[in-house]
């Protein structure tokens, strides 16, 4: 609904022409390589809806903004406040959300790096071949044992 040159969304949350943009390249970020019409799908909306949100002459209900915040690997309540300009602290229980949503590829990078910082890489301990393979497979053992081992000491420390 547009009033007086600025689009109603939510109480209280007026959605104005800054707004729009950001939301338009969201979901053109979102969309990625798929056309308009398989992310029309993907999202179970007609492909003019995805046209509308992305030359910003529409809003996704909060559904919609929900599944595009978590193509974004983000909480929507965190995907609005960047739309918004709006920030807040994170918490553990925020990081632990945004795990939850997070795509599989950038979990497994967190991970690494999550290991790599429990237990360096040793230099020169790579491989060739065959051996490489196995050399990463009880690399990723001995980090994941790590973090276990973390983990438990941190529940077991009240952290």
């Amino acid at each position: 609904m547009i009033l007086s040159g600025k689009i109603g969304y939510g109480p209280g949350l007026p959605v104005d022409e800054g707004v729009l943009k950001k939301l338009a390249i969201a979901v053109q970020e979102a969309r990625g390589d798929r056309s308009q019409r398989e992310f029309s799908k993907l999202l179970e909306v007609s492909q003019s809806t995805v046209q509308q949100w992305e030359n910003g002459k529409n809003v996704p209900s909060l559904e919609n903004l929900e599944k595009i915040a978590r193509m974004k690997g983000m909480l929507v309540e965190d995907f609005v406040a960047y739309l918004y300009d709006r920030t807040r602290g994170i918490t553990s229980k925020d990081i632990l959300d945004r795990v939850e949503v997070m795509p599989s590829r950038d979990f497994a990078q967190i991970l690494h790096v999550i290991g790599d910082r429990l237990a360096p890489p040793e230099e020169g301990s790579q491989g060739k071949g065959a051996e490489k393979g196995k050399g990463k497979r009880v690399k990723a053992e001995k980090r994941l044992r790590l973090v276990r081992e973390r983990q438990k000491d941190a529940v077991e420390l009240g952290e």
